[in-house]
């Protein structure tokens, strides 16, 4: 699932019936349970995510050092590194500019704008009831009761 995927998900959940707001009412529960499971799924591959960027961070700081065996380089498809060792101060410039971390980054931002997108319906979700009753309070003022 994708950014533009929950965003038609939503535009098609997010409406509230005015017709029937006791269906809108139980239907609240039924939409939380499912935003609910993809902000769960995007965690959990954010979780993933993060923790490869961890392992990746160390093969390529172990990569520029020059400390991979030959079997570690073929495992990971990577050529003996053959620029000058880094310094400790350069080695964070080093790997910033590495393309494969870059990649993972960028996978990772994704994914934390996807919870941010799912976190903030969750929130939209919270606030139906309100809406709602809301809504009945003006139809009971409108009503002269």
């Amino acid at each position: 699932m994708n950014i533009e995927q929950i965003n038609e998900l939503w535009a098609a959940d997010c409406g509230i019936d005015r017709n029937k707001l006791t269906e809108e009412t139980l239907r609240s529960a039924n939409l939380h349970q499912k935003y609910l499971e993809l902000l769960m799924q995007c965690k959990s591959k954010l979780i993933k995510l993060s923790s490869d960027y961890l392992e990746l961070k160390e093969l390529k700081t172990r990569y520029y050092n020059g400390e991979l065996t030959q079997e570690e380089l073929q495992e990971h498809n990577l050529k003996q590194y053959q620029g000058l060792k880094p310094l400790k101060s350069t080695m964070g410039e080093k790997l910033d500019g590495d393309s494969d971390i870059i990649k993972l980054k960028l996978k990772i931002q994704y994914m934390e704008n996807m919870q941010y997108q799912l976190e903030s319906i969750m929130q939209q979700i919270k606030g139906r009831d309100w809406s709602i009753r809301n809504h009945i309070e003006y139809i009971k003022f409108v009503a002269g009761t």
